[in-house]
């Protein structure tokens, strides 16, 4: 890590280069630095969801990367906030390409409602409940003040949301009810997941999975 001069009027500054992320032949990030930017993504990611945006602290991101903390900048110009937006989204696809791999091997709806609480429930307690929505601490904590995280979190809500919503659809629910029973359906997750967290019981989970199992056979 060499640290190199930018010159200005009668002013300098110093900044670092993480020199191993770059390709000698041609000067441009190799595969290397791709491998770093992606494991900074994950890892932040872990972090958002078991400390939250505020808690995330970009020393212990280093620590566990074992990268320098001018990487961060190299990789994300924007700073902590675009890393975070990004980690937000890597979470929320990992999430939902879980969702679309479940309804893919489902047999009903009511199936596969059961199958995600209870992987849900399993994460959450292996964890010793550290772990549950992978996005809702961060989506409270930079509501209406971090526009570029804030509008990752609603990315992927909806994303989640629609996901569920055409699943149904496919199921021969009707547009409309759908969306309703999606809608209704997170948000007995979201409430679950915090419950179970603040009594690290994971009973709530368990009583939110037969209200949603529920709703699917009503209607």
């Amino acid at each position: 890590m060499n640290p190199s001069l930018l010159f200005g009027k009668g002013e300098f500054t110093i900044f670092y280069v993480d020199r191993s992320i770059i390709n000698s032949a041609n000067g441009f990030v190799g595969k290397k630095g791709f491998d770093t930017k992606q494991k900074m993504i994950e890892v932040m990611a872990s972090l958002l969801e078991e400390e939250g945006y505020e808690r995330a602290g970009l020393s212990e991101l280093g620590k566990e990367t074992g990268t320098p903390k001018g990487s961060l900048y190299f990789h994300f110009p924007g700073g902590k906030d675009e890393l975070t937006s990004l980690a937000i989204l890597y979470s929320g696809k990992q999430l939902n390409d879980f969702f679309l791999n479940v309804f893919g091997n489902c047999d009903s709806p009511q199936q596969a409602i059961k199958q995600v609480f209870h992987a849900l429930e399993e994460r959450i307690v292996t964890s010793n409940f550290q772990k549950g929505c992978p996005i809702a601490t961060t989506a409270m904590e930079t509501a209406g003040k971090t526009a570029i995280v804030s509008d990752a979190c609603k990315d992927v809500y909806a994303l989640w949301i629609k996901t569920f919503e055409t699943y149904l659809v496919g199921s021969g629910y009707t547009s409309r009810l759908a969306k309703t029973l999606s809608l209704s359906i997170f948000a007995l997750w979201e409430g679950a997941l915090l419950l179970s967290k603040l009594q690290k019981s994971a009973e709530p989970l368990r009583m939110a999975e037969k209200t949603a199992e529920s709703l699917l056979k009503q209607t």
